[in-house]
């Protein structure tokens, strides 16, 4: 009897270490569902994450894209305007040598006044003809004033006079000559100008 009961008691110890085993089983079984639940839903709220740093990220990109765009513009604009500069700059960069260079020119003119020594005429009939060509290369023009209204943009009056033979503004005489180049004035033509 005793090893009856030993046995009997034996097989409910075993029965309730099984029953132990099973729950612990069960407990574990949930434990788990419960993990692989809570994994999906981070995996769920992880993806939601990813969306919203990839949406970030484009938004991000597309800012950048437009600065770029507008930098590249901006920089499109700048070189053209850099190229116009120096355009204009080469175009005038000999203005002050130009000038120099007017008042021996005048000079020469003044000397072909003279018409008494011969081979001095023809001389400086040469330097004047030569010089004359250098000018008109660089694209300096002598500003019209004979029968032409006055202009305050192109010339400058010194004296004014009231003359029968011309009409109200009309230059009588050019007392020194005025030059333009390549269409931008340099030197007023100084002028006496009729005035009624």
């Amino acid at each position: 009897m005793k090893d009856e009961k030993k046995i009997e008691k034996e097989d409910i110890e075993e029965q309730e270490i099984n029953e132990e085993n099973i729950q612990e089983t069960e407990e574990e079984e949930k434990t788990v569902q419960e993990e692989k639940v809570e994994d999906k839903s981070e995996k769920e709220s992880e993806d939601e994450k990813v969306d919203d740093t990839v949406k970030q990220l484009e938004k991000t990109v597309s800012q950048y894209k437009d600065k770029m765009q507008r930098m590249q513009a901006d920089f499109e604009n700048y070189k053209k305007r850099s190229e116009k500069e120096k355009r204009e700059f080469v175009k005038y960069a000999n203005e002050g040598l130009i000038l120099k260079v007017l008042e021996a020119y005048e000079d020469l003119e003044r000397a072909l006044e003279v018409k008494e020594d011969k081979n001095l005429r023809e001389g400086v009939e040469l330097i004047y003809k030569k010089m004359t060509k250098i000018l008109e290369d660089e694209g300096v023009e002598a500003i019209e004033t004979e029968h032409q209204k006055f202009d305050p943009y192109k010339h400058e009056a010194l004296m004014t006079e009231n003359n029968e033979d011309y009409e109200n503004n009309e230059i009588i005489q050019d007392l020194q000559k005025g030059y333009t180049l390549n269409s931008k004035v340099i030197r007023y033509s100084k002028v006496k100008v009729c005035k009624k």
